[in-house]
């Protein structure tokens, strides 16, 4: 795969308290937050987990074959309806995209 269309994005679940969750581990994570199939199939994206800020961070990385799989990988996760997808579900909150250059380094970034 090409680094050039890789991405990170960035998860927390904020508690009924405000206080933010801490994983136990990648697994738990993957849980908690119950990604929508499309957002882990469409196009097929070699996809990377990782635990950021003391575990209580899921970076999910996601790297495309080219272009056209990223943007139609865009397409279809914003597509989908608000209560099937990670960032609308319960107490995860979506809050960090960071796109990269083909050296690895951050592009941009926008946070929510």
């Amino acid at each position: 795969m090409a680094i050039e269309y890789k991405h990170k994005e960035y998860f927390q679940r904020r508690m009924a308290d405000s206080s933010i969750y801490t994983f136990t581990s990648v697994a738990d994570a993957q849980t908690k937050c119950a990604f929508h199939n499309t957002f882990l199939t469409d196009q097929t994206p070699t996809i990377t987990y990782a635990l950021e800020d003391s575990d209580q961070t899921l970076v999910v990385t996601f790297e495309f074959a080219d272009d056209t799989k990223q943007e139609a990988w865009k397409t279809a996760v914003t597509n989908l309806t608000d209560s099937s997808t990670a960032w609308h579900a319960g107490d995860i909150e979506f809050n960090k995209i960071e796109w990269l250059h083909q050296d690895g380094s951050v592009s941009s970034t926008a946070t929510f």
